[in-house]
């Protein structure tokens, strides 16, 4: 079952990414507009899966202490400062310059994991081959011509630990809601907060500029990334951080091939020879797994 929801959630990965390149070259937008949008278009997809009886909504309140709420909010609001902090990197600076440092994000869940969560600890194997694949890719993504730190790298970075921290209080509600129910509150009060922010930036007046091309491409993305983000959920609650990540990394495998066949760029002999790398550790994870 989780092997189907990996190549589902892989293959929609690989296709948001490759529209989301797009979304990011448009500088116009503002953050909280665009956020607004994306979690307001989230929210409504949501309550139309709860309402065809895809998901139940079941939320007990007295399952929350006063500890969880605020952790919670908290947890939110952290994750809602990446959203800035990634925005003004990409806009100022080379995908080439940021990528190793986004590419962190791969890393930072699988060591936090491995030595915080004792259920984590208990498979040496999945830990080694999911550490060696993710700096497979990490490494593959250094043009040392191009590596440097600055202030928009620093950016990424700090936006790849604080994600990576966050996946944990995820991972910590998902034991009291299903992926759907934890997913509507979060872009809930991501709504929230993006309706305050926008008050204090008069950022309203800026709704004029988004072009109906540009809606268009919103949704569609936005549409892609509801179903993969909700696979993901369902995958940390089966699988959990370490193996999730290993097996998450084979969205390269789609990547290069959608890109192949619907941007017509033909990925180069380090890419595929990384991909290939990447899908042997999982390879012989599986066979050790098994």
């Amino acid at each position: 079952m989780w092997l189907l929801l990996w190549i589902l959630q892989s293959f929609l990965n690989a296709l948001w990414m490759i529209f989301t390149k797009t979304v990011v070259e448009n500088k116009k937008i503002w953050n909280n507009l665009q956020t607004l949008f994306n979690r307001g278009y989230h929210f409504l997809i949501i309550i139309l899966l709860l309402l065809f009886w895809f998901f139940d909504f079941q939320l007990n309140i007295k399952i929350f202490s006063f500890y969880d709420v605020l952790i919670f909010i908290l947890a939110t609001i952290w994750l809602y400062i990446t959203y800035p902090l990634r925005r003004i990197a990409y806009a100022n600076e080379k995908v080439s310059v940021l990528q190793p440092f986004a590419m962190l994000f791969q890393v930072f869940p699988i060591i936090i994991g491995f030595l915080f969560i004792s259920t984590e600890r208990e498979n040496i194997i999945t830990f080694i081959f999911a550490l060696i694949a993710s700096f497979i890719v990490i490494i593959s993504n250094i043009n040392i011509k191009n590596f440097k730190i600055n202030k928009y790298s620093l950016m990424v970075l700090i936006s790849s630990i604080i994600k990576s921290f966050q996946i944990f209080a995820t991972l910590y509600f998902l034991t009291k809601l299903n992926p759907a129910n934890f997913y509507l509150l979060e872009s809930l009060l991501i709504i929230i907060i993006s309706i305050s922010l926008m008050f204090f930036k008069n950022e309203f007046s800026q709704i004029k500029i988004i072009e109906k091309k540009y809606l268009k491409l919103l949704i569609w993305t936005n549409s892609i990334i509801i179903i993969s983000i909700l696979l993901s959920l369902t995958m940390y609650t089966t699988l959990w951080v370490v193996a999730t990540s290993l097996i998450s990394l084979l969205y390269l495998v789609f990547v290069y091939f959608l890109w192949y066949i619907i941007i017509k760029e033909i990925p180069s002999k380090k890419d595929i020879f990384i991909t290939i790398l990447v899908s042997l550790c999982v390879l012989i994870w599986l066979y050790f797994k098994n």
